[in-house]
């Protein structure tokens, strides 16, 4: 099981129970979030984070989420780990030496981070993450201007990984859709 499955599988039972209604196992589901740490420092992890933190706040706003500490937790790991990322220098490594495909993932939770800090300008407590999450947006340039470099395509990790890789940066540059769900 990866590190963020248990987050990303009680999201995903909100958003159907929320969209469906029915049985609520919120509480023992939630059970499984607990315990571990939620912060790392791999791009596609804190991507994934982002991805998640938009979900909780649009449950948050259909039907009140009671889990504003689940929130909390996702916007502080996601913080950290940008921090962390942004010093590890890895966004000026030579191509043969990145995975696309996980910078790519970065840079699409960061396309969210303006709309995550909108829907969360009213809540005082969560919006100071996100708002400091706002520093970090611009890195979406520099990953996308580095994997759109057609010399940088043609690296042998870009190679290996080339389905995955053009599918990452289509939705790091057409986000829209791919954020609404």
């Amino acid at each position: 099981m990866g590190q963020h499955d248990p987050l990303d599988g009680f999201v995903t039972y909100n958003e159907f129970r929320a969209a469906a209604g029915g049985t609520h196992l919120s509480v023992e589901i939630a059970g499984i979030c607990r315990g571990g740490s939620l912060v790392t420092d791999d791009p596609l992890g804190i991507g994934g984070l982002l991805f998640d933190a938009e979900r909780v706040a649009q449950l948050a706003d259909r039907e009140g989420f009671a889990y504003e500490d689940l929130l909390a937790s996702v916007l502080d790991a996601a913080l950290s780990g940008l921090a962390a990322f942004a010093r590890g220098g890895m966004l000026h490594y030579p191509a043969d030496h990145r995975l696309a495909f996980r910078e790519l993932g970065l840079s699409i939770g960061l396309h969210g981070v303006g709309i995550l800090t909108e829907r969360l300008r009213e809540n005082p407590a969560l919006f100071r993450w996100a708002d400091a999450l706002m520093w970090y947006v611009p890195l979406v340039d520099e990953i996308e201007r580095f994997w759109l470099d057609s010399k940088n395509r043609e690296a042998g990790t870009w190679m290996q990984n080339r389905e995955i890789n053009v599918v990452m940066l289509a939705t790091s540059l057409a986000p829209g859709e791919f954020l609404a769900v």
